[in-house]
């Protein structure tokens, strides 16, 4: 009796391990499972992380480049200068803008100026306005073009008598300047260039382009004087970089870096600044600096 008994439980155990040990090794298979599943969650995590991280820094290297040039103070037209493309632009001028009322009669509506807001028009006085490469439709490429998307983009059924609107190339086929050696306190109307900013005529992709050391080695006066002058002060140095440089003789980045240099650039930059002796010292100063620095590129 006792035999058989001893039997059974040795059977009976036989059989509790083997389901015990199967449950158990289940477990553990469910737990690595787990634990596999929890990894791939935080690679998965990681990655997403890491492509934001990389887009955001992406972005934040175009705010950079964007910003540098435009604290730096390089002038949009020497941009425009050394880039091999055309740069398109519509400039548009009216005379009157009408619409239809409910009795069938025409009444003035002045609509034109907040639709060509929508592609960040500028406005050069009275009724001229301008739209920047950067918002001007890529399929626009003709006079037909061009004429397609003013009636159904801004017109829209409405009526309004067009002096002109063209299709300009910036690089190749426009000329401003103000020819002015003073800042204009009120000014009702704008040349191009006062109202384009860097960011309005070429994207980040443009720009990436440039060779902007080339710019700097060529000797941009404005960029050399932007960490030594007041926004003012800059603004009408930038106004009339084209006449300084000239007057200047165009000297490239060595020549500025040179102390001898100081005397004639402090005798033009007088007509425009008080304090141009210190001024033109630190040009040179700042000239030397990257004179030395872009030699490593």
């Amino acid at each position: 009796m006792f035999i058989i008994d001893d039997i059974i439980s040795w059977v009976v155990s036989k059989v509790l391990d083997k389901f015990f040990s199967k449950k158990e090794e289940n477990n553990q298979v469910a737990q690595l499972l787990i634990n596999r599943i929890s990894e791939l969650e935080n690679q998965k995590e990681k990655l997403n992380n890491d492509l934001q991280k990389e887009k955001e820094s992406q972005k934040n290297e175009k705010i950079k480049i964007f910003d540098a040039l435009k604290n730096r103070g390089i002038s949009t037209e020497k941009l425009i200068e050394k880039y091999d493309k055309p740069l398109m632009a519509i400039i548009i001028s009216y005379a009157s803008q009408k619409e239809k009322n409910k009795k069938g009669s025409y009444e003035d509506s002045p609509f034109l100026r907040s639709e060509l807001e929508r592609y960040n028009s500028k406005y050069l006085g009275g009724t001229d306005a301008i739209i920047p490469p950067t918002k001007v439709p890529s399929w626009i490429k003709n006079e037909v073009d061009l004429k397609n998307w003013f009636e159904k983009e801004i017109l829209k059924g409405r009526f309004c008598k067009i002096k002109f609107m063209s299709l300009i190339d910036l690089k190749k086929k426009t000329f401003w300047n103000t020819y002015l050696p003073y800042e204009q306190k009120k000014p009702k109307h704008f040349s191009i260039g006062e109202v384009l900013k860097i960011e309005d005529v070429l994207t980040e992709e443009q720009i990436n382009k440039i060779s902007l050391s080339q710019i700097i080695h060529d000797g941009d006066i404005v960029w050399l004087a932007s960490s030594c002058l007041s926004g003012n002060e800059l603004e009408l140095i930038t106004k009339n970089q084209a006449i300084i440089e000239k007057e200047l003789g165009n000297p490239s980045l060595r020549s500025l870096s040179n102390e001898t240099m100081i005397p004639n650039l402090s005798k033009t930059l007088s007509k425009f600044i008080n304090n141009s002796e210190e001024v033109s010292s630190k040009i040179v100063q700042e000239a030397k600096y990257w004179n030395n620095q872009l030699n490593f590129i």
